[in-house]
């Protein structure tokens, strides 16, 4: 999960959301790993896992990742579970839940495997408050900089209506 939290930070050094992936053959071996990449590519399906499995497809030169496990910060979405399904991926193992996007792969107080997971082993919590930590501080400077954009907006609009009454006299 180290690895998966170093790639979700170079995601945030390059402005997007620090959501980062790994992915280890059954040897432990990594064969791929990726960060979101939705902002530089103007893409929503440019998710850390997405670009993740692509890169170890090319690298097996297979869509078939038996055996394989994928480790990422912040639960997937189901159009990532999807994927991880449709290319037989072993287990997941992620750091924080996502209670907006989040596939609900731990929503179960008994610990159940999801219904629609049957074949997949599946793990939360690993680096979780690593993984929070990282999405805060995203999330805190955008609204920063939202604030920041909103009051000088706000103090143009004010300087414009005084030039415009200062016009008018």
């Amino acid at each position: 999960m180290r690895k998966a939290l170093a790639q979700a930070k170079v995601g945030l050094k390059k402005n997007e959301v620090p959501v980062g992936a790994i992915i280890v053959d059954e040897h432990n071996t990594i064969i791929a790993r990726a960060h979101n990449q939705i902002e530089t590519k103007k893409c929503h399906t440019a998710h850390a896992e997405v670009i993740a499995i692509q890169k170890a497809c090319k690298k097996r030169n297979n869509w078939r990742l038996t055996g394989c496990t994928i480790y990422v910060t912040l639960e997937p979405c189901l159009m990532c579970l999807g994927l991880i399904q449709l290319s037989r991926l072993r287990s997941i193992i992620f750091g924080a839940p996502s209670t907006l996007f989040g596939a609900k792969l731990s929503c179960d107080s008994k610990n159940k495997q999801p219904p629609f997971a049957k074949h997949l082993s599946i793990e939360g919590g690993i680096k979780e408050k690593e993984s929070i930590a990282l999405l805060r501080l995203f999330f805190s400077d955008k609204r920063q900089k939202r604030k920041v954009s909103s009051e000088i907006e706000s103090r143009i609009h004010t300087k414009n209506k005084a030039i415009i009454s200062k016009a008018k006299k």
